[in-house]
């Protein structure tokens, strides 16, 4: 299962945004999660779960929305979300399409927990 070693490396980069941050743990993660990724959502959280016990992340909240899956045609140029991944453009039915989103696991948003004197804050993060 190699949402492990995702999970794993998420929580890499996370503990050097809190560090950077001046936090003491992230109270909670936000990932965005593309159907077309290659990543179970669901195994994805639970390989989460299984880490997190005595660690600095026990008490770390892991959230999870699933991006659909965005083409875009390279003959008409539409956009659009194919039915059941079929790669032909809906609007003129060439097989010309490129993915715009829904194939990324990205970390959205982290909370950082505050020292004990400070308000907690949000970081904004880029693609994982």
């Amino acid at each position: 299962m190699h949402e492990f070693a995702l999970v794993r490396s998420m929580l890499v980069q996370v503990a050097a945004i809190v560090a950077d941050q001046g936090g003491q743990e992230a109270e909670e993660i936000r990932l965005r999660c593309g159907a077309f990724a290659g990543v179970d959502p669901t195994l994805l959280a639970a390989a989460f779960e299984m880490l997190r016990p005595g660690t600095a992340w026990e008490r770390t909240r892991l959230r999870i929305e699933v991006d659909p899956l965005e083409l875009r045609c390279d003959a008409c140029g539409e956009s659009f979300r194919p039915d059941q991944f079929r790669f032909v453009c809906i609007h003129c039915g060439s097989p010309r399409v490129r993915e715009l989103s829904g194939d990324q696991v990205i970390i959205e948003s982290i909370v950082v927990a505050a020292p004990a004197n400070a308000d907690a804050s949000t970081h904004e993060e880029g693609e994982s």
